[in-house]
């Protein structure tokens, strides 16, 4: 009777809390990356609380696997020069005081003005004067693009043929939305404070971007940084976007465009395979990782929005925040 005593006695005072130890309160740390992760959107949108989260449930993943998130904002529609100098003041204001380097990932635009913003100390605008900062590479551990035009996508070049055509009634239009538009809807923090279509959509040209790429290096990365690209691919059957139930795909708007151009062979192309916007060969830099497809169950691809869960998450068989988890636990891996 005793040994039984002290048998159960033994269970309730050590196995028991040694199971509840060991298997319910373990810590998942699977992303926790040495140097924290900062997110940078692309063109045209960024996070508006209660309406749109531009990485669609991204952050709460990889901080539910033990990482440091950061969430930069941008104006949604300014030249590459202005967005790389409010990038740097971000980091400079809220990230660079707590931590020695960061690990970048970028989304389309953002994986190029972040770029622009390690290469360069300043950028002068027509319309907003000069704009200066620093952001020594010393203090960037990685840049990962995530399907980035830096050698700009025909859309760009058709929008602006647009805007042309109509005395610059578009780009105003646009400029107007971005900053009364926004601000009336959603607060003046959503306003662009530096708002200009025009010069955003003449870096994403086919010519625009080249020039940019040509002057960050071309295909070389950063020299002490690890950068690499990873880009996905939207399906299509005879220029038009494949149909899939429980997926939207936004840029069903401009596969047409992307396969007309590259039907007529457009200032050289290829502009397809393609996310619908951005092809392959404009998102491919410094280590190349990649094309995602989703895969056979996903028919219809991966377009450029999807690709960060946009919109709503409503992503098909594709999961946003699964592939950045394995983006992130592969920088761990590298040690990053």
């Amino acid at each position: 009777m005793k040994k039984l005593f002290i048998m159960i006695l033994f269970f309730v005072a050590v196995l028991i809390p040694y199971t509840a130890i060991a298997g319910g309160t373990k810590t998942d740390t699977s992303c926790q990356t040495q140097n924290p992760i900062v997110l940078a959107h692309g063109i045209a949108m960024n996070d508006i609380p209660g309406y749109i989260e531009y990485f669609n449930k991204v952050a709460d993943r990889l901080r539910s696997k033990g990482a440091t998130v950061y969430i930069a904002q941008v104006d949604k529609m300014a030249a590459t020069g202005t967005k790389a100098y409010q990038f740097a003041n971000y980091l400079n204001t809220n990230v660079l005081p707590k931590h020695s380097k960061v690990n970048i990932i970028g989304h389309s635009h953002g994986g190029i003005y972040t770029r622009f913003a390690i290469l360069n100390q300043s950028y002068t605008s027509p319309k907003y004067g000069t704009k200066t900062w620093s952001l020594p590479s010393t203090r960037i551990a990685s840049l990962t693009q995530i399907d980035s035009p830096n050698q700009g996508s025909p859309v760009a070049d058709a929008l602006l043929a647009v805007d042309y055509g109509t005395n610059s009634a578009l780009t105003t239009l646009i400029n107007a939305a971005y900053t009364l538009g926004f601000g009336t809807l959603f607060g003046n923090e959503e306003s662009d404070v530096y708002g200009d279509s025009k010069a955003n959509g003449f870096d994403l040209s086919i010519d625009g971007a080249a020039s940019l790429y040509q002057s960050m290096g071309g295909n070389n990365g950063i020299p002490g940084v690890y950068c690499q690209s990873y880009t996905h691919k939207m399906k299509q059957l005879l220029c038009l976007p494949v149909p899939q139930i429980g997926l939207i795909q936004l840029m069903a708007l401009t596969m047409p465009v992307q396969c007309l151009a590259e039907t007529i062979g457009y200032k050289g192309g290829p502009h397809q395979d393609s996310d619908g916007i951005v092809s392959v060969k404009s998102a491919t830099w410094a280590n190349y990782r990649g094309v995602d497809d989703g895969g056979w169950a996903q028919i219809a691809g991966i377009d450029h929005c999807n690709a960060t869960g946009l919109p709503y998450g409503i992503t098909g068989f594709f999961s946003a925040p699964d592939k950045f988890e394995a983006i992130v636990k592969d920088l761990k891996a590298k040690g990053l």
